[in-house]
């Protein structure tokens, strides 16, 4: 009945039917090394997919949360005791998109994946948007910004969830948290990387 009455097309041609669409959903995953740990991404930040990442954190498209944590599932390690963490946002962030936007898509994700949520990170003081900030600046603003407050359960290791990545500088601060914590990082998953981050397929 909700499609009858607000018809859905993809966000990336326009086609009816599934919000992002087959034909633009990325084909392959991206390998790509920052801040010190491998890190999977489920596509490049152009095209379909940044437009998706955009309506979906900046424009309220929740209806693209469950196809943009699908992806995030495909960039996660198949490997036994994984735990995905996701990033947290600032509360003020979180408002502002009608809850934390990462947590959602980590929750996808868990489902797909198998592998279970934990959110032993938080922010323990106020950061900037880092849109616009160049490489030293992004990690300047984040430096000792979080902090994990639980230790890991035996035999896990954290697989740190994040939307997008750039310089690195917050999955770095992610990893430094959880470390101080007792937790081993095993590596990141994020939905997109961006260009500075792609490599050669």
């Amino acid at each position: 009945m909700a499609d009858l009455v607000w018809p859905r097309s993809c966000i990336g041609c326009a086609r009816a039917g599934r919000v992002l669409c087959e034909r633009c959903v990325p084909l392959d995953v991206l390998h790509v090394a920052a801040a010190g740990l491998p890190v999977v991404a489920a596509g490049a930040y152009d095209g379909p997919l940044r437009a998706a990442l955009i309506a979906y954190k900046e424009r309220g498209r929740r209806d693209l949360a469950e196809p943009l944590g699908t992806l995030l599932a495909g960039a996660v390690p198949a490997e036994p005791g994984v735990v995905l963490v996701p990033v947290p946002s600032t509360a003020r962030v979180a408002r502002a998109r009608g809850g934390d936007h990462m947590l959602r898509l980590a929750r996808i994700a868990s489902r797909a994946s198998h592998a279970p949520v934990g959110t032993p990170l938080r922010l323990v003081r106020t950061v900037q948007d880092s849109a616009g900030l160049d490489h030293q600046e992004r990690a300047a603003n984040l430096s000792a910004a979080m902090s994990a407050t639980s230790p890991p359960s035996p035999g896990t290791a954290a697989v740190i969830v994040d939307d997008i990545v750039t310089t690195g500088a917050t999955l770095r601060e992610a990893a430094r948290a959880l470390a101080a914590a007792g937790w081993s990082v095993r590596a990141a998953a994020v939905v997109a990387a961006t260009e500075r981050k792609r490599p050669a397929r």
